[in-house]
């Protein structure tokens, strides 16, 4: 019996050492300054210590709504400014990130469309679909990260289909955070505050069967005993 539960709490201590040395699940949540965040091209955005999405700081700038092309990129983590540590840079396939997500808010006097765009270079680029957000509230947008069109309305100068959304998803170098093209608000100037950015990953499936395995062993040894 003994000997079977130090080997549980053994397997429990390889379980936590290898979630010390991944990268996910990670989330942004701005609590220092803006890590290295730009809004608009390059402009440093506002940062403020209280009053996130839970509480907690964020970040802010403004922008002006457009009517045409892409509409407007607001905020952008970008390799160049190895923002956020650059913990968005990499290859999320690898990586078995399976979901995205960010806290937003807007001041704009009607809802407004908000998208994601996830930047490989060389104009391949993922533009998720819209996340209708009403205004002066916090609201959770939350995206498969999968190719589906559920997920993404466009792959950009990759094309279509496994092949892109593989060719994207394998290398991103910038996040982006933008309102979409909007003809009957456009010009309105609003402010966009942005909070939590977050992506997790897949359970590995050979490690969570391999875990199994042992417990299975270790149960069967404690029997014999």
């Amino acid at each position: 019996m003994l000997r079977f539960i130090l080997g549980c709490f053994a397997l429990l201590g390889l379980i936590e050492n290898g979630r010390a040395v991944s990268t996910l699940p990670f989330t942004e949540s701005f609590e220092v300054n803006s890590s290295g965040w730009v809004y608009g091209t390059s402009t440093s955005p506002t940062w403020v210590a209280n009053g996130g999405a839970e509480g907690s700081a964020y970040i802010s700038g403004s922008a002006s709504v457009s009517g045409t092309g892409f509409g407007t990129i607001v905020f952008r983590a970008n390799n160049a400014n190895n923002a956020s540590g650059d913990a968005f840079v990499g290859n999320w396939l690898s990586a078995e990130v399976t979901a995205f997500s960010a806290y937003v808010r807007h001041n704009a006097d009607v809802a407004l469309n908000f998208y994601a765009r996830f930047d490989a270079g060389s104009g391949r680029a993922a533009s998720s679909v819209n996340f209708l957000v009403n205004p002066n509230s916090w609201t959770f947008l939350e995206l498969p990260i999968s190719n589906e069109t559920t997920s993404f309305q466009s792959y950009g100068a990759a094309g279509a289909g496994a092949t892109a959304f593989n060719s994207i998803f394998g290398g991103i170098q910038n996040v982006q955070i933008a309102l979409a093209v909007d003809q009957a608000n456009a010009g309105k100037t609003v402010t966009v505050d942005l909070d939590g950015v977050s992506m997790v990953p897949e359970p590995n499936v050979g490690t969570l069967t391999a875990i199994a395995s042992l417990v299975l062993f270790l149960g069967r040894r404690y029997r014999k005993f």
